[in-house]
C-alpha cells in the first residue's frame, strides 16, 4: 500500500456515496443537514480498502482530491464550489487508531490541510460549518490552530481507546467514567506539526458539537 495514492480513485468514488448516504439518513431523521460528523479511522480498513473512510472525510468537507495520472498518487486537494456541492459542508472530527497514526502520517496530515482549506474559505457560517465552528472557537480563545484540530488519537506509542482494559476490570461505575478514560486516552492532537500534542479539553469541545458519529464496517468478518 502507497500511503500517497490514498485515497485511490476508487475510494474516491465510494467514499463520496457513503457521505451522501450518511447526510441523506440524518436529513431523514432530523430534518437538516448534520454541522458536525465524527468519524472512526482504522489503518486496516484504509489498507484493504485503499481510504473510504479518508475519501468520505474530504466528501463531506467538500474538497476533491487529485492524483498523478502516472503514479497515482494524490498530488493536491481542490475546494468543491457551494453550488457543485450543493449542500453545506459539514465539520468533521476524526479518532484515528495508532495503527493508522504509525502507518499512515502522511494521510493525517492531508486531512489537516483539508480541515484548513475549508476553515480558511470566505463563505457564510451556514454555507460552512468548519469555518463557523473555527471563527468562533477563535473568538473564544484566540488560537487559530485549536480552532482546526480535527483529528486526535492515543498518545504516541500507544494504541487503543482505554474502554476495553476498564470493563475487563470492572473499575468503573457509569458512563461518565468510561467518557473519561475514552478522553484521557485519546485526547492527542495530530496534523501538520501537531504529533500527538496533548489537546483533551480541544477533543471535548469538538466532541461537544458531533452531531452523528459513525465507524464504517469494511468485512462482515
Amino acid at each position: 500500500v502507497d500511503p500517497r495514492a490514498i485515497p485511490s480513485r476508487l475510494a474516491w468514488e465510494t467514499g463520496q456515496a457513503m457521505a451522501e448516504s450518511l447526510l441523506q439518513r440524518y436529513r431523514e431523521e432530523s430534518g437538516d443537514f448534520p454541522t458536525s460528523v465524527g468519524l472512526s479511522v482504522w489503518g486496516t480498513s484504509a489498507m484493504r480498502t485503499s481510504g473510504d473512510d479518508i475519501a468520505e472525510v474530504l466528501a463531506l468537507l467538500g474538497v476533491r482530491p487529485e492524483w498523478d495520472e502516472q503514479s497515482r498518487r494524490v498530488t493536491q486537494l481542490q475546494v468543491i464550489p457551494l453550488p457543485e456541492l450543493n449542500r453545506p459542508r459539514s465539520d468533521v472530527t476524526v479518532r484515528i487508531s495508532g495503527f493508522f497514526r504509525d502507518a499512515f502520517p502522511h494521510v493525517v496530515t492531508m486531512l489537516d490541510d483539508a480541515v484548513q482549506l475549508v476553515a480558511n474559505l470566505d463563505e457564510p457560517d451556514e454555507s460552512n460549518f468548519v469555518a463557523a465552528h473555527a471563527r468562533a472557537d477563535l473568538a473564544e480563545h484566540g488560537d487559530q490552530r485549536r480552532a482546526t484540530t480535527r483529528i486526535f488519537g492515543s498518545k504516541p506509542g500507544s494504541y487503543g481507546a482505554g474502554i476495553l482494559q476498564v470493563i475487563e476490570s470492572g473499575t468503573w461505575r457509569d458512563d461518565q467514567d468510561l467518557a473519561e478514560v475514552y478522553t484521557a486516552w485519546g485526547g492527542f492532537a495530530y496534523g501538520r506539526d501537531l504529533d500527538g500534542a496533548p489537546a483533551a479539553e480541544d477533543m471535548r469541545a469538538n466532541y461537544r458539537r458531533i452531531a452523528v458519529a459513525a465507524k464504517n464496517v469494511d468485512s462482515a468478518e
